[in-house]
């Protein structure tokens, strides 16, 4: 009958210790450096519209619908 009680005790306590949930802390702030806008580097110099045209042209390449409709067998 001993054995039984402990038995039983232990089955509640691992049971218990399954529901215990672990504390969530809210997430620390980013501690780097400050993020800039892309086309403020050298190469763009600030220009938003330089930028965005050299990645729309670099996007060009990219696809591949439009290099297939070029494609004509001989």
């Amino acid at each position: 009958m001993d054995n039984m009680k402990i038995a039983l005790a232990a089955a509640c306590l691992l049971a218990l210790a399954g529901c215990h949930e672990i504390p969530q802390d809210a997430q620390k702030p980013y501690a780097g450096k400050a993020d800039s806008k892309a086309y403020a580097d050298d190469l763009w110099k600030g220009d938003k519209a330089k930028y965005e045209k050299a990645l729309a042209d670099r996007t060009k390449f990219q696809d591949d619908y439009t290099q297939t409709r070029s494609y004509k067998p001989q």
